[in-house]
């Protein structure tokens, strides 16, 4: 299964006292071994990175773990000029940040579901695409 996945599941995969941890770890664990695929913005990988460094982890096991979700199967979609247009709208509509927007303007335009624990993607960008937790 195809499926965007937010920042805030990637790096709660990593974080045991995180109480989504357990949950998060497992859909991780899914894409690692195959089961599923990793459908991301090309932004995902600064955002994860600059979140795990500022929870202390080195630069071998940042680049280590965003490689693993970001080289294929997994796919990173680039954001050129119609599309950050299309994702402006579903920001302004949804009244979405615009990380989030991006990541619910993805899942939407392919029909996968976006995998996050961002409550305002739960519940504004539900309207636009399919929502799950992981």
């Amino acid at each position: 299964m195809r499926i965007v996945l937010d920042a805030s599941v990637a790096v709660a995969a990593q974080r045991p006292l995180e109480p989504a941890y357990a949950a998060s770890r497992a859909r991780v664990v899914r894409f690692l071994t195959g089961e599923d695929t990793v459908l991301v913005p090309s932004f995902f990988a600064v955002e994860v990175s600059g979140a795990l460094s500022r929870l202390g982890f080195d630069r071998p096991t940042i680049v280590r773990i965003v490689d693993r979700l970001t080289t294929p199967p997994h796919e990173v979609v680039t954001i050129g000029p119609r599309a950050a247009r299309a994702a402006r709208a579903v920001a302004i509509r949804g009244k979405l940040r615009g990380p989030d927007a991006l990541y619910v303007w993805l899942a939407r335009r392919e029909g996968a579901p976006v995998c996050t624990l961002d409550r305002e993607i739960v519940t504004r960008g539900a309207r636009f695409c399919e929502v799950m937790a992981p």
